[in-house]
């Protein structure tokens, strides 16, 4: 899989800039958060559900987590982590894991058909168009770096013009689909053709904040091209079987216990990487078993000079003295700190810290976080 070059789809294509958004299960959590509902997708509400369910007692993976759990493990929850746990230290056969992983994920499906229901779905899509929660993602997103010594680092806001056509690959690692019913394009929110003379689409901002260390002055905006895609390469809730979970890497039998294995991810995904203009991680805790994404961003960002990445990180309780270099340390450390990587580390990457009052609007979905200093 590759980009595709769009400028023959459209008149005047200037340059096209590809953006790969990597949107984790912090999005959900958000999402249900915002809405009221009284369930997330967190795989400790899971856990709860498999136990009101009275689910099989000797599956291995149920069995680990509530070991984990007694022993105070601080991810107790995490199946993934569980299954790496088992083959690991218990020396339990892959095949046997296995078997007992296919009923976790049909059980999984049920548990979501609970939690993604059709009318918080159609509750998002409300809200989404009343605030215009999508365009501003798309439009303004560059006015969350609010340092404007860290926003002077970017560098693609200096390679911007009109004309330009921003192209969105979003990698869903959720099962649900409250992202794709969030970035929907609809007609409140989105006209393909708005202008009699061109064929532009979207009016974007490349510095929102009118940061003195930015080309652009405040309130300018860049009559743009807008294209957007969604993939679910870990599966999607309403086709159970497609659910993966399993580990990053592994040899041998427990090579079929890897999701980078049945996701085809170098097949499927491996040749967009070196054509990203900007990486956008968001909702996403940089764990381990997600390895293959957070070294393919290294390896771009170290041999790619025109590549950049923004991290998203929400700040959690006991997280009061985070700072930019401590998220940018952690995803060296899940990126395995590949040569090179230090040096691009302060120059190509952005982090944006954020809690539930801090205005943002990429992938926002709270009325009362709504930028002030948006731009329409």
């Amino acid at each position: 899989m590759r980009y595709s070059s769009l400028a023959s789809k459209f008149d005047d294509v200037r340059n096209q800039y590809n953006i790969m958004a990597i949107v984790g299960n912090g999005f959900d959590i958000q999402v249900l958060s915002d809405l009221g509902s009284t369930v997330d997708t967190r795989y400790e509400s899971f856990y709860y559900h498999l136990k009101y369910r009275k689910f099989r007692s000797d599956n291995r993976i149920l069995q680990k987590m509530e070991q984990l759990h007694h022993s105070g493990a601080t991810n107790w929850s995490d199946i993934e982590g569980a299954i790496g746990v088992i083959l690991d230290h218990d020396n339990v056969p892959a095949v046997d894991v296995a078997k007992d992983l296919k009923e976790v994920q049909r059980e999984f499906s049920s548990f979501l058909d609970q939690v993604a229901t059709p009318d918080l779905l159609a509750n998002l899509g409300d809200q989404s168009v009343a605030n215009d929660w999508t365009i501003t993602s798309f439009t303004n997103f560059l006015g969350d770096v609010m340092d404007p010594g860290e926003y002077g680092k970017m560098m693609l806001p200096t390679r911007l013009d009109i004309g330009d056509l921003f192209n969105f690959q979003f990698v869903n690692f959720n099962y649900t689909t409250l992202l794709d019913d969030y970035l929907y394009l609809d007609q409140i929110q989105f006209d393909p053709h708005p202008y009699q003379q061109s064929d532009r689409n979207i009016n974007f901002h490349p510095n929102p904040r009118g940061h003195s260390t930015g080309k652009e002055r405040q309130g300018f905006h860049m009559v743009s091209y807008l294209v957007s895609d969604v993939v679910h390469p870990h599966g999607v809730q309403y086709t159970s079987r497609s659910l993966l979970f399993g580990i990053d890497s592994a040899e041998g039998p427990a090579l079929k216990l890897t999701k980078p294995y049945w996701a085809q991810n170098e097949v499927k995904y491996g040749d967009l990487f070196a054509d990203t203009d900007l990486f956008i991680i968001f909702g996403c805790s940089l764990g381990e078993t997600d390895g293959w994404w957070w070294r393919a961003i290294a390896k771009t960002l170290v041999e790619q000079d025109d590549s950049e990445l923004m991290i998203y990180w929400r700040r959690s309780q006991g997280e009061n003295e985070l700072t930019d270099k401590d998220v940018r340390r952690r995803f060296a450390t899940v990126a395995r700190s590949q040569a090179g990587l230090e040096a691009v580390l302060i120059d190509k990457v952005r982090v944006v810290i954020y809690d539930d009052t801090a205005e943002r609007a990429w992938l926002n979905t709270s009325q009362s976080t709504a930028p002030r200093w948006l731009k329409s």
